[in-house]
């Protein structure tokens, strides 16, 4: 019996998109973000070691990507209106060539309020192990990964929701 609720409890933790971590369950650590350093369309540098000490979450989308093109906006308003000022917000453009992301991005900087990158050679998604469009990795302010959301509906993810409201 004990097996079959364990399992029960891993399912509906995978349902639920909750960690172990989030839990509280003992040994379970959230992994440490991989070492990055990009520069951003505008000339910023951002890295692993510049985020810490602030939560962040990285934005991984493409300009074909529909779930994308409507997931921005709302990011764009959240980043405006109800971002914890703790918060980092890192917008990262990829699968997809350089010309295309800078094109999307200027034909419409009222949604680009946040700090954008382009991922040459997809390095970046590959060090995260980002697959999908969109994608979203938070990191505490200790650079650990706590959450990663393929698909729409961050937003309205019950453990970032959580996430936002430990954040001061």
């Amino acid at each position: 019996m004990r097996l079959r609720t364990t399992g029960i409890l891993a399912i509906a933790l995978l349902l639920t998109g909750l960690s172990a971590s989030r839990m509280g369950y003992a040994g379970t650590e959230a992994p440490a973000a991989p070492a990055f350093d990009i520069v951003t369309l505008q000339g910023d540098s951002y890295s692993r070691d510049s985020l810490k000490g602030q939560p962040a979450l990285l934005i991984f989308w493409a300009p074909w990507c529909q779930v994308c093109q409507r997931e921005l906006p709302e990011l764009a308003k959240f980043y405006q209106n109800d971002k914890p000022k703790a918060l980092r917000l890192l917008s990262i453009g990829f699968a997809d060539l350089r010309t295309n992301v800078e094109s999307f991005v200027k034909a419409r900087s009222e949604i680009f309020v946040f700090p954008t990158s382009y991922d040459e050679d997809r390095w970046l998604a590959q060090a995260f192990k980002v697959n999908a469009t969109p994608t979203y990795v938070a990191l505490d302010a200790n650079g650990r990964i706590v959450l990663t959301h393929r698909g729409g509906g961050v937003l309205q993810n019950p453990q970032f929701r959580w996430l936002l409201s430990t954040i001061h």
